[in-house]
């Protein structure tokens, strides 16, 4: 598995970074702090009109959602991307954030999968998919 998984994550910074800004939110604080959208987003999804989503709303939902998180477990508890081997995953590997927990055990959380755990069969809350990111992460808010 030859995978540079820096490059292929390259685009959910900006993408996010972007989804905020749109929204109305603070940029400049989402850049020292990703949890400050975390009420920004949760109105967002709150809002949204899931019921009428064709695919490519949800693949865009899930994507911007996956890059929040990421930027989370990146920028607040130090995680780095990361390529696993997945032979069930279309791509043969599945991106995951590898955190070191606050027990100091290393652990990987696959932002992709629990995005969609949360968001089928009905969108939960933000506040919700952040905590189980971080405590899969090993840490508490």
């Amino acid at each position: 598995m030859d995978v540079d998984i820096e490059e292929w994550a390259r685009g959910a910074r900006p993408a996010i970074h972007d989804m905020i800004g749109r929204l109305g939110g603070d940029v400049e604080a989402f850049d020292r702090d990703p949890l400050t959208a975390v009420p920004l987003l949760d109105d967002f999804v709150l809002r949204i009109p899931w019921q009428e989503f064709e695919e490519d709303d949800w693949v865009w939902l899930s994507a911007q959602l996956t890059a929040f998180i990421a930027e989370v477990l990146v920028q607040r508890y130090g995680g780095v991307w990361k390529a696993v081997s997945d032979t069930s995953a279309p791509r043969g590997w599945m991106p995951v954030i590898e955190v070191l927990g606050s027990d100091q055990i290393p652990r990987q959380v696959a932002p992709t999968a629990l995005v969609h755990e949360e968001l089928h069969p009905v969108p939960q809350r933000i506040p919700r998919l952040i905590e189980r990111a971080v405590t899969l992460a090993g840490h508490r808010l």
